[in-house]
């Protein structure tokens, strides 16, 4: 709630929170409390409105369409609005037909096999879904708790610009080898020309 409270100080909007759950968190025994096996996430914005492609994250329906959508009530097929007032509302018909969904905000991923030298390395496809949610290609992807470069090395994976900052010299020394820089192509592969000889102009009088 501190981190909350001083964000909204500096002037950010808290827009959103979401749910790492990770799906094999280790066993242990702690005397005050159980194993950890969820984190939150919170998404901030300068502004209400920001860019946001949902439609890229989309997930299949799942089992539930084939019994929930079989037999559609009178209330099911208008927009049935929430009743505490808050201006919610559902029209369950408008999902018939379709293959796929919006998520929800608890993502589902297993956490890393090794820590990558760093003690709060996280799976790959975590940055990834962000990445996927908030960007578009060429667009520039910001860590300012750069670690072991996860985030850098998904960003640069799928065509985004990438910033890292770190107080550890020995992570960014690391990351820096790991980086590879994306080579874009026009319209065909990288590819050796012979160089041209050059020629006299001819002078047209």
């Amino acid at each position: 709630m501190e981190l909350i409270i001083e964000m909204r100080k500096q002037g950010w909007l808290w827009t959103e929170e979401f749910i790492w759950h990770k799906k094999n968190c280790y066993p242990g025994r702690w005397p005050n409390r159980f194993r950890d096996a969820w984190e939150r996430l919170l998404q901030f914005n300068k502004n209400r409105k920001f860019n946001m492609y949902q439609e890229e994250v989309m997930v299949p329906m799942g089992d539930w369409a084939n019994s929930r959508l079989k037999n559609l009530s009178d209330t099911d097929k208008t927009r049935d609005t929430s009743k505490v007032g808050s201006g919610f509302g559902k029209n369950i018909s408008n999902w018939l037909d379709r293959d796929k969904a919006y998520p929800t905000n608890v993502l589902h991923l297993a956490t890393e096999c090794n820590n990558k030298n760093h003690s709060a390395a996280f799976p790959e496809e975590l940055p990834e879904w962000f990445i996927k949610l908030f960007t578009k290609e060429n667009d520039t992807v910001l860590d300012p708790f750069m670690g072991s470069g996860t985030t850098l090395i998904v960003a640069n994976r799928m065509k985004r610009n990438s910033i890292g900052i770190d107080i550890v010299s020995e992570y960014y020394e690391m990351v820096k080898k790991q980086l590879n820089p994306v080579e874009f192509y026009l319209c065909e592969p990288k590819a050796d020309y012979e160089k041209a000889k050059p020629t006299r102009r001819i002078s047209v009088r």
